[in-house]
């Protein structure tokens, strides 16, 4: 019985050591495998980060454009011809308007929602002023007298939705940056 007990305890001498080695190895293990794979999950991350931050520098500048293209005297420039009335230019700059901006309504993805929001006011502020200038004029029939009362209202210092808009796309850019 001795001789068992000899056995046992030389058996539990050489095991346990044994065990606690192992339990210490795989531990050690482990922690190296989920250190490893945090290391490449953030690799993963900071490549895609690099490309989201690309599309999203993308979509600032299409929405850079559209204000751009959405500035009513450079528009003026590019729908006004001699044979209008006043009346059909205020109806192509309304539809310009809202086409550019349907056009590049997927952008919105790409940016904060306090700035697409910023961006839609920005738009319907246009309307309204474009509406706002026809009404000043009281609806006069002649395309010169709306289109200069057009050009003066958006060259006045704080007027131009556009380029508020502008501005606030170049913050939100910044901040990316």
């Amino acid at each position: 019985m001795e001789a068992q007990i000899s056995v046992w305890f030389y058996l539990l001498l050489v095991c346990l050591p044994a065990l606690i080695i192992f339990v210490i190895c795989y531990m050690i293990i482990k922690q190296f495998f989920r250190n490893r794979e945090q290391i490449e999950l953030l690799a993963i991350q900071k490549q895609s980060d690099g490309k989201t931050l690309a599309l999203r520098l993308q979509a600032y500048e299409r929405l850079v454009l559209l204000f751009e293209r959405m500035h009513v005297p450079a528009m003026i420039a590019r729908l006004k011809t001699k044979s209008m009335s006043s009346g059909d230019l205020q109806s192509s700059l309304m539809v310009t308007i809202e086409r550019e901006f349907e056009h590049n309504v997927t952008q919105q993805i790409y940016v904060s929602d306090k700035l697409w929001e910023v961006l839609f006011v920005a738009k319907q502020e246009l309307l309204n002023q474009v509406h706002q200038v026809m009404i000043d004029i009281a609806f006069a029939e002649d395309v010169d007298v709306y289109s200069n009362a057009l050009i003066e209202h958006f060259n006045q210092k704080g007027m131009d939705p556009s380029q508020k808009a502008v501005l606030a796309i170049k913050h939100e850019a910044k901040l990316h940056m």
